[in-house]
């Protein structure tokens, strides 16, 4: 599965059974107390939206950074002592 398309807003089950088998491969014991009370669902939810909280603030600082890199024009040769209107 393309990661990239994980972010799309139609793949919120997929994230889900992501987060899930994630957290039942690497905390099993969390996993067994969050199914056992009941909780699972609720915090898969609640991890999902605080990871695509996350996934939005990088996406908007990675643009932020590409914009400032790639629109930052300079003439190097250019100063106000040699323009016509100066």
């Amino acid at each position: 599965m393309n990661m990239t398309n994980l972010t799309d807003g139609g793949n919120r089950q997929n994230r889900l059974d992501m987060i899930r088998q994630a957290l039942k491969d690497k905390a099993p014991r969390m996993y067994e107390d969050l199914e056992s009370s009941g909780q699972l669902q609720i915090f898969l939810e609640a991890h999902d939206a605080e990871m695509m909280a996350s996934y939005q603030v990088a996406q908007k600082k990675a643009w932020e950074e590409t914009m400032s890199a790639f629109l930052n024009f300079a003439d190097p040769s250019y100063s106000e002592s040699s323009s016509p209107m100066g």
